[in-house]
């Protein structure tokens, strides 16, 4: 994997760590799901009118994805990051990489090394040492809410890469707004009483909430469907293993959540995991397998 690209995924790792802690700043006035939905139209107005219909056979597998990746997949995170605080959350969600890559296996015959399984089983330790003081975090039901979501968005990231590539900039726009209505009438069926809170909320929420489109969506989501467009899901999810990195440090340095041993200990692994996930295959099998992927 380049270097480039290598760094991209890094990126993107810190925009949804920080995206936690936006979520978390803004839910604390907006109610979760209709945050979302705000989220997403602010998205589909800026990306709706630079992109094309998409092609008669792309539908189904565009209103599949967005409805997944989009509406089901931050409705549960949004609502269980409210009920956890963001540390907590963050590394719950890193669920998601396990569920991607036996997905992966399972679905599109991906190979799964011996050092991506250390990698994996290593970081899985660390997010269930954090997990083992989900007590001091908030409620298990805002955990489970978040590793539902983890699951939801393997599976779209499993979709998107089997029926796929995608242009990275025309998936977004009609993920948002596919997803936007989807959100806004779950929203007005369950959280419609809170609804007056958009005219009371303050600017901090408010920037939270652009904060969650450009950064942790627009920009975020566009290199993500980029880089499954280049890579395969396999070098990719254990970059999302830095996601609770970033997601603590910045919820330090603006919530100042308390730091556990628990927390300190599994962030550790989850380091020492990614950096197994990404240990390069020995150069006689490397160049076996790039002689046989030429022919």
């Amino acid at each position: 994997m380049p270097i480039r690209d290598s760094l991209i995924a890094v990126l993107v790792a810190f925009l949804w760590g920080a995206q936690v802690t936006a979520v978390k700043i803004g839910g604390e006035e907006l109610p979760p799901i209709l945050m979302v939905a705000m989220r997403f139209f602010m998205m589909a107005v800026a990306l709706v009118p630079f992109c094309g219909v998409p092609k008669r056979q792309e539908w189904l597998p565009i209103f599949s994805i967005a409805s997944l990746v989009g509406a089901v997949h931050f409705g549960l995170l949004y609502c269980g990051i409210s009920r956890v605080d963001a540390s907590t959350s963050a590394i719950a969600y890193q669920l998601s990489t396990p569920f991607t890559l036996l997905l992966a296996f399972a679905v599109l015959k991906e190979r799964i090394g011996l050092q991506v399984v250390a990698g994996i089983v290593i970081a899985l330790l660390g997010v269930l040492t954090v997990l083992g003081g989900v007590g001091q975090g908030g409620a298990l039901s805002g955990v489970l809410l978040v590793i539902a979501a983890a699951f939801v968005f393997a599976v779209g990231t499993v979709l998107t890469k089997r029926w796929g590539p995608f242009n990275p900039v025309a998936i977004s726009a009609w993920t948002a707004l596919i997803a936007a209505p989807e959100l806004l009438m779950v929203s007005a069926a369950v959280e419609w009483h809170a609804w007056g809170s958009v005219l009371t909320a303050s600017p901090k929420a408010w920037a939270a909430v652009v904060y969650t489109a450009v950064s942790g969506g627009l920009i975020g989501f566009g290199l993500w469907y980029w880089l499954l467009g280049r890579h395969p899901v396999q070098r990719l999810t254990p970059f999302l293993l830095l996601v609770p990195v970033f997601a603590v440090a910045v919820s330090q340095l603006l919530l100042q959540e308390g730091v556990s041993l628990s927390l300190v200990v599994g962030g550790v692994a989850v380091l020492l995991g990614v950096a197994l996930c990404q240990v390069r295959l020995p150069a006689r099998r490397a160049h076996a397998e790039n002689t046989s992927a030429q022919r």
